[in-house]
């Protein structure tokens, strides 16, 4: 008698009403994707950066994590595109509006600059990029730049690359 009124608690008691997940995305209740999400800082009525991804996570320690092909362009003060930057992910930090890329980044001014890396950040109140990260910087001459350590404007016209790294040889 014990025997079946065990087997009767066990049955019921593994019957689970809990959902069934298909994917990781299930899991996250303060995600958002479109197609795409597009997030749009300004600074004194003029755009700053419009960045778009696949996905946007909320609420994490009050920034907002874009992933899934993160796009962005960005502009001078007086609100002109300057340059298109491409990333894995990127956090919005909410209290300063700048923007921390992450993972495979190509940042491309309209003049021809290109900045390969891994991580970015770009100040949105003085319109600045900086690296710590190893970079790798071509000019629109085409010449190309390796180092560790980036810092420059929107447009990529002024910069300075922290520690070079290579040599040049001297042809005669």
């Amino acid at each position: 008698m014990y025997y079946l009124l065990f087997l009767f608690i066990l049955f019921f008691s593994c019957d689970s009403n809990e959902p069934s997940y298909e994917s990781i995305h299930s899991y996250i209740d303060n995600e958002i994707s479109g197609n795409p999400i597009l997030i749009e800082i300004f600074k004194d009525s003029k755009p700053s950066i419009k960045i778009q991804s696949d996905f946007l996570n909320r609420h994490n320690e009050g920034n907002t994590l874009l992933y899934g092909g993160v796009y962005a362009d960005l502009f001078n003060d007086v609100g002109k595109k300057t340059s298109e930057m491409f990333s894995d992910t990127a956090i919005v930090f909410n209290q300063s509006d700048s923007v921390k890329a992450i993972g495979n980044i190509v940042l491309e001014s309209v003049k021809g600059f290109k900045l390969h890396t891994h991580e970015i950040i770009l100040y949105n109140d003085s319109k600045l990029v900086k690296s710590n990260n190893h970079i790798m910087f071509t000019s629109n001459e085409d010449d190309t730049l390796y180092g560790k350590g980036f810092w420059s404007n929107f447009d990529m016209s002024n910069f300075q690359i922290l520690k070079p790294i290579g040599h040049v040889v001297n042809y005669k």
